[in-house]
C-alpha cells in the first residue's frame, strides 16, 4: 500500500537537498523521543530510514495518543516552541531511525537562497498536519469499530507490514492498537474478534492478517 501525502519526486528532491546543505544527518534508537514540542529550540526533521509517531498526551490525566505514523519522506517538526502548554506533543522513534534535522533559525537562513525548497517544506508540513488533524476528527465521527479498522489499515501502509497472499500481515499488540485509537486494549480485542468472525482478518498470537479486501 501507498502511503499517503507524499510529494511527487521534484519537491521532494528540492526538500532533501536543503536539508543536505542546513541540516545534520542523525541517528535514533527505538523507544528514543526525537522531538518535543515544547522544546525550546525547535526543530524540522526529515525522515530518511525509520518508522516514528506523532504522540499528544497529557500527562495530569496519563493519557498517550499515537496520533499518526511517520515513514521515510515525511517532514515533521516546528518553527516555534510549544512551551506551557498542559497537552503534551512529541516524535517517537518506533524503530530505528535516521533523520536529517535542522534548527528553527537553520531552516529560516536558508530561506532567502532557496525560497522553492522552504515553500516544499513548508507544504509538506502542512499535510503532515492535515493528516494529524484528518486522525482527530476519527474520534469525533468514527466509533469504536470504525477507528480499530482504520488503525489496521494505517499499519498496512507502514514499511513493518509483510506483504502476504492474502493481504498484509501486522506484529502489533492490542496495547499499541489501544492506543492509536483511544480506547482500552479489552475494547480492541473484542472489536479485532468480530473482525474476525466477519473474515476480515485472522488472529494468531501477535500477528494479525489483515485480508486484502479490508485493507482498501
Amino acid at each position: 500500500m501507498t502511503h499517503p501525502g507524499h510529494s511527487d519526486s521534484l519537491p521532494g528532491a528540492r526538500i532533501e537537498a536543503y536539508f543536505e546543505k542546513s541540516g545534520t544527518l542523525r541517528k535514533y534508537e527505538r523507544g528514543t523521543a526525537m522531538l518535543r514540542y515544547e522544546s525550546p529550540e525547535p526543530k524540522i526533521f526529515l525522515l530518511q530510514s525509520g518508522t516514528a509517531a506523532l504522540h499528544v498526551a497529557d500527562p495530569s490525566q496519563s493519557n498517550d495518543l499515537n496520533v499518526i505514523h511517520l515513514v521515510p519522506g515525511d517532514v515533521f517538526g516546528t518553527t516555534e516552541s510549544e512551551a506551557n502548554n498542559r497537552i503534551q506533543m512529541y516524535v517517537l522513534a518506533k524503530t530505528v531511525c535516521v533523520a536529517y534535522v535542522m534548527t528553527a533559525s537553520e531552516f529560516l537562513a536558508g530561506c532567502s537562497s532557496d525560497p522553492t525548497g522552504m515553500f516544499a517544506i513548508c507544504n509538506e508540513l502542512t499535510q503532515t498536519s492535515l493528516r494529524a488533524l484528518r486522525k482527530v476528527g476519527q474520534f469525533a465521527f468514527f466509533d469504536v469499530r470504525g477507528r480499530v479498522s482504520s488503525a489496521l489499515v494505517e499499519l498496512c501502509t507502514l514499511p513493518e507490514a509483510k506483504s502476504h497472499p492474502k493481504g498484509f500481515l501486522l506484529n502489533t499488540t492490542r496495547v499499541e492498537i489501544a492506543s492509536m485509537v483511544g480506547c482500552t486494549r479489552e475494547m480492541v480485542g473484542k472489536v479485532l474478534q468480530n473482525l474476525q468472525d466477519e473474515g476480515l482478518i485472522s488472529l494468531k498470537g501477535r500477528q494479525t492478517l489483515v485480508h486484502a479486501g479490508a485493507s482498501q
